[in-house]
This record gives C-alpha cells, structure tokens and sequence, in this order.
C-alpha cells in the first residue's frame, strides 16, 4: 500500500477518486480503508473499474502498457462493499468509456 488506509487525509481521499492506483496498491486496501465511507470506497472501486476494462480494451488492441488491470479484484472488492450492489444504481448510468 502506498499510504496507511487508517491515515488517508481529504488530499489522499481525493486522489484516489481520481486515480484509486496512485494511493492504493490492492482493491482489497479499499475495502480495509477505515477513513473512507461505504460511499467513496464504492466511487474509488467504480473508477478503478473502469481503468481497469479501459486497460483490458487497450491490450486487445495490442496496445498493452501498464500494470495488468485487476478487474476480478475490483469486481472482488466491490461485492464485499456492497454485496446485494444496490448502492451502485446510480454508477451504472455512468459511461464504460472515457
């Protein structure tokens, strides 16, 4: 882990909303972060999600680059946030691609 989950700060918090990898190594470290609400570890995992299926289309496109994209990990992570996903309504309306 990049940064102690029990020391995540509003900047930290931020970050990882934006690029969930550049303070988390691990889906799972989400899951454990104990400063962050069911809500935000549910944002953090949705955009890491979508890096991740956007990597995944690069590689098929032979464009590789970067980290592989821990898909079954986010989608791991996800279901142990919110296991019956009905706090995720409002994030399946958002676009797959960036």
């Amino acid at each position: 882990m990049k940064i102690q989950a029990s020391n995540l700060g509003k900047a930290e918090i931020e970050q990882a909303l934006i690029s969930p990898t550049a303070v988390f190594d691990l889906p799972s470290e989400v899951v454990e972060a104990t400063t962050l609400t069911q809500v935000q570890k549910i944002e953090i995992l949705k955009r890491w999600e979508l890096d991740a299926r956007a990597l995944s289309r690069a590689t098929e496109e032979n464009m590789p680059g970067g980290e592989p994209p821990l898909l079954d990990e986010v989608n791991a992570a996800l279901a142990v946030v919110d296991p019956e996903g009905k706090s995720l309504e409002e994030f399946d309306k958002a676009p797959t691609k960036l």
